[in-house]
């Protein structure tokens, strides 16, 4: 079957983003798209690709296998002819494959400066022809200068000095034609809510750690706290055992001389009380007691 391409005159990244890939072959749906890839030297898109969901894996899929473009989605199919400017570039003839260098191809985050060292903004978005994905401007979000307004401007990529990984170089002599296309744009836009089965959990898996490992560091850690907490508890029972024997040796000293104190002036009170009593007669020794002497004849007369 023969299939003719159908693409509108022109499309903008931000609304790639939002259209349904569709597998021609099995009329699923493949997801969200998520990144689109673009030759920073030709200006040109090179593929589209996405993370994958629940029990599947990352997908990438190179420009040439864009059959049509919709309103609503995207319909790809199996890889086409490489053109001539496919062939000359060894990475849009596979891009399916999980090759980690095609990820800086992605535009994202990109600060744009002049030539004169100035920093004037950051890249919003992307115009490209979708018959060959050919960049037709770039749209940035500039300040206000001293002969502009501030605002989102159409930069054209012939304008363009050098394009890397976090920074876009622009010659200054083109922000005085840029074309000016509206109000400047939010910085940092909330990204639309991804659907479940679009969630990049290959990714998400790679940087759970192993749970042996987990368990393994979790015991030593729990074996090193209990250590620790083991010799805290002796040395302060043994700080707790000496404060206590000190307060106690202090305690029965302190009762020893209270109870000397006590005993000493007991011993002045009791001489004191006794120092004006009269002093007791004294009985010389072996002198045996007085004894009266009575005749019974005196007490009892004669019997009858």
């Amino acid at each position: 079957m023969t299939t003719h391409p159908s693409f509108p005159p022109t499309l903008l990244k931000g609304d790639l983003l939002r259209l349904v890939p569709i597998d021609l072959e099995t009329a699923e749906d493949l997801g969200t798209i998520t990144e689109v890839w673009v030759d920073r030297q030709r200006h040109r898109v090179l593929g589209i690709g996405w993370g994958g969901g629940l029990g599947r894996r990352r997908q990438r899929f190179a420009w040439e296998q864009v059959i049509s473009i919709g309103h609503d989605g995207v319909v790809l199919g199996p890889a086409m002819a490489s053109t001539d400017s496919a062939a000359e570039d060894p990475a849009s003839t596979d891009p399916a494959a999980e090759d980690p260098a095609m990820d800086g191809l992605v535009l994202d985050d990109i600060e744009v400066w002049s030539d004169h060292g100035d920093r004037l903004g950051y890249l919003t978005d992307y115009c490209f022809a979708p018959q060959d994905g050919q960049i037709l401007h770039y749209h940035v979000s500039l300040s206000p200068g001293p002969d502009r307004a501030p605002g989102c401007y159409a930069i054209p990529p012939e304008a363009v000095i050098s394009l890397g990984r976090r920074r876009m170089m622009i010659a200054h002599p083109a922000l005085a034609t840029a074309e000016r296309l509206g109000d400047p744009v939010s910085p940092r836009p909330m990204p639309p809510r991804t659907p479940l089965d679009a969630l990049p959990l290959d990714q998400v898996l790679d940087h759970i750690p192993d749970p042996k490992q987990t368990w393994d560091a979790t015991l030593d850690k729990t074996r090193q706290a209990r250590t620790q907490f083991t010799e805290q508890w002796q040395n302060q029972g043994q700080r707790l055992q000496s404060g206590a024997q000190q307060r106690l040796g202090n305690w029965i000293g302190g009762v020893k001389k209270h109870t000397r104190h006590l005993r000493h002036q007991l011993r002045e009170t009791v001489s004191d009380v006794t120092a004006g009593l009269p002093d007791p007669p004294q009985r010389r020794r072996g002198e045996p007691p007085s004894t009266v002497d009575v005749d019974a004849t005196e007490l009892w007369g004669d019997d009858d």
